[in-house]
């Protein structure tokens, strides 16, 4: 029936857009591994850059291989602000997650979701916003760009 398909559209939509993940609420406690900043307003990726890993990828990122079922991470975006000679962390732009999902067929079997300063879903279009660019550089490390930094 045309309901049946609106819905299973609207949930097939959802799930791309990336409304099928929640942004972690405790993500803050996970393993803080590394942070970077772009200073360019004008790249795609600009900001102060907080990435932080969950207990179930944090091996794979230290050792290398392929990410389990679960991993994720979370990029916390910030403007960009020097203030007396430091760089540092202004406002919060973004936080985007990236976790592994076998479902996730589209793209490399991970869901990728961006979240605004308060925390409600963005709507992005995970293969033309995320994965693109990962399958791109990253595919030999299972598309996950971050190196662990100690």
């Amino acid at each position: 029936s045309i309901g049946l398909i609106v819905v299973v559209l609207a949930a097939t939509l959802a799930v791309a857009g990336g409304m099928g993940a929640a942004l972690p609420k405790d993500f803050r406690s996970w393993t803080h591994t590394k942070s970077m900043v772009i200073p360019d307003k004008s790249h795609g990726l600009y900001g102060f850059h907080n990435i932080y890993t969950n207990d179930a990828a944090l091996p794979t990122l230290k050792d290398g291989g392929t990410y389990k079922e679960g991993s994720a991470f979370v990029v916390s975006f910030y403007d960009v602000v020097v203030e007396g000679g430091a760089t540092v962390a202004g406002k919060k732009i973004q936080d985007v997650l990236m976790v592994k999902d076998k479902e996730a067929t589209g793209t490399g079997g991970w869901i990728y979701a961006a979240f605004g300063p308060d925390g409600k879903p963005l709507q992005i279009d995970p293969v033309k916003a995320c994965y693109e660019c990962h399958e791109k550089g990253a595919k030999a490390t299972d598309f996950v760009f971050s190196k662990y930094v100690d």
